[in-house]
């Protein structure tokens, strides 16, 4: 017990409190927790869609602008009210997710700080521990513990040790003392953001309340529209009939590869097989993961589309995700090009399989791919569409199942942005 407290035996105390710093250093000092590294990529993203759905925003103002100062309403300014909508609201819920990643920041610094302040109430105790046993047992001060060595080197050997011994201690103090003021520091940074945030927040939320007054005109909008009843019933049926040349087209590709497959020899089909089942079960473990084909908002979503004016039902097979102009588009999967082609209210469009699956994109304004080609997850497959295109600024993705020979949600199949 009484060695526990000698000077000279210092050496398990000492490399305990190394262990801690080099733990405490490693939060503070210069090397990321995985956790911090999440969150530090999760801030990140989430500022950098932030950034991008402003932008959005901007060119969509200008855009509902010029459809606003046109003698009578068409259905291009209805289409630019709602994208416009749609971007403003997930801009607020981008907002709130931001919000939300401060406070776990916060939550995380606390947490470090509780534990920082732990520590150095545990050194101070010890402090006290030792000179209560000192005092109680009547240990040999450092002074006569040093003119009791038995030669000169034992002298130095004891002094030189009793130097690193205290000035280490010290600067154990220091060291920690320090990292709590810089985790008190960061936590007055985050407060910051965090009120900046919030500001920026009450904007969105500002903006969104303003548009209430859009929704008016919305519906004026939608009157004069439906005062030319006729005309638009037209437009409606012509979507409508786009919408299924399209699903019809993505079946006959997919029936294309059946009949190619079947022309095989038999182990080439047996082979063909082996691997589109492996690539379909690893789609289908992907689901909920897969990542955004390209970064935005939806503005039209999967299923029956109800149009304003009329109340008829669009079948819409996929989702249309508005961008900047000439956005990349990403594959959000491995698989092979299996088709391109052109379809009227959608634009050029390109087909990826992955074994049972079928992933379709379209409204490019540029294309880098070609029929037979191998693409890898997140390879850039073209641009995004622009206002040339029929589609405007923005993609519209589907994801097909052949074994069904029916297209699915495409949200199902994409990660939580």
């Amino acid at each position: 017990m009484h060695l526990a407290w000698h000077p000279l035996s210092g050496l398990p105390l000492r490399l305990t409190w190394v262990a801690l710093l080099v733990m405490v250093g490693s939060k503070l000092f210069g090397v990321p927790t995985h956790a911090q590294e999440r969150l530090q990529a999760r801030r990140a993203s989430t500022q950098e869609r932030l950034s991008n759905l402003k932008q959005q925003i901007e060119r969509s103002q200008t855009q509902l602008q010029k459809t606003a100062k046109r003698e009578k309403a068409t259905q291009e300014e209805l289409e630019n009210l709602e994208r416009e909508i749609a971007l403003r609201e997930e801009l607020v819920a981008t907002y709130q997710r931001r919000l939300e990643q401060l406070e776990q920041e916060r939550a995380a610094l606390r947490d470090t700080l509780k534990q920082l302040r732990g520590r150095l109430v545990n050194l101070q105790e010890e402090y006290q521990a030792r000179v209560r046993y000192a005092y109680k047992y009547n240990r040999i001060p450092d002074l006569a513990l040093i003119l009791a060595s038995r030669s000169i080197n034992q002298m130095l050997v004891r002094i030189r040790y009793l130097q690193r011994f205290a000035q280490q201690r010290q600067r154990q103090r220091s060291e920690v003392k320090t990292a709590a003021a810089q985790v008190q520091e960061s936590r007055k940074r985050l407060k910051q953001k965090e009120a900046e945030t919030e500001r920026l927040l009450a904007e969105a939320r500002t903006e969104r309340e303003n548009l209430q007054a859009l929704k008016a005109d919305r519906e004026e909008v939608i009157r004069q529209l439906r005062s030319r009843r006729s005309e638009l019933e037209m437009e409606i049926k012509q979507k409508q009939s786009q919408a299924r040349e399209l699903q019809q087209q993505v079946q006959e590709i997919a029936n294309k590869i059946e009949r190619r497959n079947a022309q095989k020899s038999e182990s080439e089909q047996a082979q063909r097989a082996a691997v589109a089942a492996n690539l379909s079960a690893s789609f289908e473990a992907s689901k909920g993961t897969l990542p955004w084909p390209a970064d935005g908002a939806i503005t039209e979503g999967f299923g029956d589309q109800v149009d304003p004016v009329h109340g008829t039902k669009t079948f819409h097979p996929g989702i249309l995700i508005a961008t900047n102009p000439g956005a990349q588009v990403r594959s959000v999967f491995e698989g092979t090009v299996s088709g391109v082609d052109f379809v009227p209210g959608y634009g050029t469009y390109l087909v990826v399989r992955h074994g049972d699956y079928l992933s379709v994109y379209s409204n490019f304004s540029d294309l880098y791919v070609s029929p037979g080609d191998p693409v890898e997850a997140g390879q850039v497959l073209g641009l995004a569409g622009t206002s040339e295109e029929p589609r405007g600024a923005g993609v519209f993705f589907a994801v097909f199942d052949r074994s069904q020979n029916t297209p699915t949600d495409p949200t199902a199949w994409l990660a939580n942005q």
